[in-house]
């Protein structure tokens, strides 16, 4: 074996800062940073058609399979040539990468940039996983022959620099094809480096630079070594398919405590090949301090359209005159609809209201709202003015909201110059924000804390299976998020149009057909 100079942490220390700092700059969202990243997707150019054909099928070479196909050939060169321990570090770093990769993405869940793909990705953004693995296959083999070979040789240096711009142009790649921004690209090869330069190191040192009295110690060494490896790579497989089966235990009875079936025909969706679909979701006016009543004082419609990449939540007026079905042509407040028939007549009255089908429902009460918040470790709220209350102040500007905080900032109108459509703004933010907290992998060491709060103040029509490929199959369209709210004007009943001396809102005809029209785009109903 070629005797090298030992590689110094040096590399890999400045590597590592290098990703800590670029990772810091994403997950803090530092508008000057945005700014220089997104830069070079504002140059107006036009892709050659060819040349994007091309880089599609070029990409593919650093996907996992092509790449750990790569890996398990060139281990099984050098497995065959007695460089054993080299052999399972070679593929060993691909899996390791990958798993690095997956974890850090869903933990910094960074959408990908706002432009049109060349090529359709639904997944997050930093880093980049095809720079990461390039860069790793990059990095191995290259190890892998400095170790061995004499590197000064014409041969190495053409490999070398062949490699070399294999992953450039795999960088390159993701930026052509609009998936990714630089820095994802630059995190990928950071991380790839500092992975494999550092196992190297442990490696040169704990084995490479070794000296063995006997060939046989040194073989007893490496089996020793390979055994080892494998007891730690079945325990870690082992304990991961214990928690697994854990967590999907505690899931499927959060699902099933939370599964209300309707005695209704609804419409199916086939959620698996991602067809639009929409979704009643209703805030129950149940607060145990307050002890208030059980009227849906929220009331939004949500849309996902996977094909528009778009998710749009409309508030309804709770107290909208509409025509309650199932009460023989009586209008009233469209929230008394939930009091008189439950949520079977809630979601068949604003079905015959807004002329669409609602596929699935999901209602949570007013004390959940306070438990989820703290759950996930409350959300980010931007307020729009100052006031207080329940005691509690509530300044201009972006804040920080535990649980009880959430639930008050929710629900105050008495001081909001827009009444209950202020209100309903506030809701429609937390409903927004609590979403992308629970779509969050950074919450996960949260789910058991979850999936209690959930399955004890929420319910759906929704099975296990169903909710799994809302997650798997919608992900780009629930990440783009837009909101409206129905404008109404209010009027007090006289006792022919409602109930005298009660409040209610009148929707004009313009304004339902304008939300009509836009959900039933969402819906890709003619």
């Amino acid at each position: 074996m070629n005797k090298l100079k030992e590689k110094t942490f040096t590399p890999t220390i400045l590597s590592i800062v290098f990703f800590s700092v670029l990772t810091l700059l994403v997950v803090k969202n530092v508008s000057w940073f945005n700014n220089l990243d997104a830069a070079i997707y504002r140059f107006d150019w036009k892709p050659n058609e060819r040349i994007t054909d091309f880089v599609i099928v070029f990409a593919k070479i650093a996907t996992i399979v092509p790449v750990f196909i790569i890996s398990l050939l060139v281990s099984f060169g050098l497995w065959r040539n007695k460089h054993k321990l080299l052999a399972i570090w070679m593929s060993s770093n691909v899996l390791v990468v990958s798993a690095l990769g997956f974890i850090i993405k869903h933990l910094v869940a960074r959408t990908r940039p706002n432009v049109t793909q060349l090529v359709e990705k639904t997944s997050y953004s930093f880093p980049s996983g095809h720079s990461l693995l390039a860069m790793c296959l990059v990095c191995s083999i290259l190890l892998s022959v400095q170790a061995i070979y004499k590197t000064k040789s014409p041969n190495y240096r053409l490999l070398k620099n062949g490699l070399i711009i294999y992953a450039l142009v795999i960088g390159l790649s993701r930026i052509y094809l609009r998936v990714h921004y630089p820095s994802d690209v630059i995190g990928g090869f950071l991380l790839s480096y500092a992975w494999v330069s550092l196992s190297y190191i442990c490696l040169q040192r704990f084995y490479l630079s070794r000296k063995f009295a006997t060939t046989d110690s040194k073989k007893r060494f490496i089996q020793k070594t390979i055994l080892g490896f494998l007891t730690f790579l079945l325990l870690i497989v082992a304990g991961a398919s214990v928690y697994g089966a854990n967590v999907f235990k505690n899931v499927q009875q959060t699902a099933d405590k939370m599964y209300q079936p309707l005695n209704r025909e609804t419409k199916s969706v086939e959620l698996g090949k991602s067809e639009p679909v929409s979704f009643l979701l209703l805030g129950i006016a149940n607060d145990s301090k307050r002890k208030t009543d059980f009227r849906a004082n929220t009331i939004m419609v949500a849309t996902v359209n996977n094909q528009l990449k778009k998710t749009t939540i409309t508030s309804i007026p709770r107290d909208a005159y509409v025509e309650i079905i199932g009460k023989d042509g009586v209008y009233d407040k469209i929230n008394h609809a939930h009091s008189f028939g439950g949520d079977e007549m809630m979601i068949e009255t604003v079905e015959h209201y807004l002329e669409i089908p609602i596929n699935h429902y999901f209602v949570i009460n007013m004390d959940g709202l306070a438990a989820l918040s703290d759950a996930v470790g409350g959300v980010t709220v931007n307020n729009d003015f100052e006031f207080d209350a329940e005691g509690i102040h509530y300044p201009k500007g972006k804040q920080h909201l535990g649980g009880w905080e959430t639930l008050q900032y929710a629900r105050m109108r008495y001081e909001d110059p827009l009444g209950d459509y202020g209100r309903q703004k506030r809701q429609r933010e937390v409903t927004i924000q609590l979403t992308k907290e629970l779509t969050s992998v950074k919450n996960v060491l949260r789910y058991q804390e979850l999936l209690d709060v959930i399955g004890e103040n929420g319910q759906t029509d929704m099975t296990l299976d169903q909710m799994m490929l809302l997650m798997k199959n919608y992900q780009k369209a629930l990440e783009n998020i837009e909101s409206y709210q129905m404008q109404g004007e209010g009027f007090t009943g006289d006792g022919y149009t409602g109930e005298e001396g009660i409040s209610y809102q009148s929707i004009s005809d313009e304004e339902k057909a304008k939300v009509i029209t836009e959900l039933k785009h969402q819906l890709a109903i003619p």
